[in-house]
């Protein structure tokens, strides 16, 4: 709870990966994956409950088994590859509501493949969100990975004629203009809000600049590796 505003964390992890069979629960340092985010969750300062929605038996056993509350099994419709994030936290709104009889005011939403976003990121969006009464939710940004200014697409041909822009072509990248993108790491939104938009991003949504190491998402058997050598870097006391 922070300034007396009820805080819940949803952890949304299906269970299907094609890239990476078993993504969510696969070890990485010691612990699988999903771990990660459950433990930086259960230690923050404000969430009162940290809930996992999902459609695998095999992640509801370990998310319980490192602390997290998993009151339900996600509906298969909405656990596809085509399901939307947004589904997943509105059936657990849902269930909050009808079967709880609750409604949080403040609702966390983290994925669990960003395992080096810790804690003090969680609590840092939170108290954004908490202390910015123009604000409706915060959500993590990090510095695009590519500046758009240099991407463009392709022809048939593969002729790159056109391809930059002369005025792109004349400056370094530091006198071009910074983009950013979502990090994907933290989220923190009032629930009426997501109630009423099915989005973190609205018009009263506000970005928390993060780095590149906490929005490091893993997708793919390279995003482990880079993954496991940056955790040894941060977490090295564990």
């Amino acid at each position: 709870m922070i300034n007396n505003k009820s805080v819940v964390c949803i952890i949304t992890a299906r269970g299907g990966s094609k890239e990476v069979p078993g993504k969510n629960i696969k070890l990485i340092q010691g612990k699988p994956l999903i771990a990660w985010t459950i433990l930086a969750a259960k230690k923050s300062k404000y969430i009162d409950r940290v809930v996992v929605t999902t459609d695998s038996e095999e992640i509801i056993k370990v998310s319980k088994e490192f602390g997290a509350d998993v009151p339900f099994k996600r509906p298969d419709n909405i656990s596809g590859d085509k399901a939307k994030q947004e589904d997943a936290i509105f059936h657990a709104m849902e269930f909050f509501e009808k079967q709880d009889g609750i409604k949080y005011d403040y609702i966390v939403i983290l994925t669990p493949t960003h395992p080096l976003r810790d804690e003090i990121e969680i609590d840092l969006v939170i108290e954004a969100l908490a202390n910015d009464p123009k604000a409706k939710a915060y959500v993590t940004m990090m510095e695009a990975k590519a500046n758009p200014l240099h991407c463009n697409t392709i022809p048939e041909n593969k002729s790159l004629a056109g391809f930059l822009s002369e005025d792109v072509k004349l400056k370094n990248r530091q006198e071009l203009p910074t983009y950013y993108q979502p990090s994907g790491s933290t989220s923190v939104i009032e629930w009426d809000c997501f109630a009423k938009n099915g989005s973190i991003f609205t018009d009263d949504s506000y970005a928390y600049l993060t780095d590149s190491i906490s929005g490091h998402d893993i997708n793919s058997v390279i995003d482990f590796k880079v993954a496991e050598v940056l955790m040894k870097e941060k977490f090295h006391t564990l």
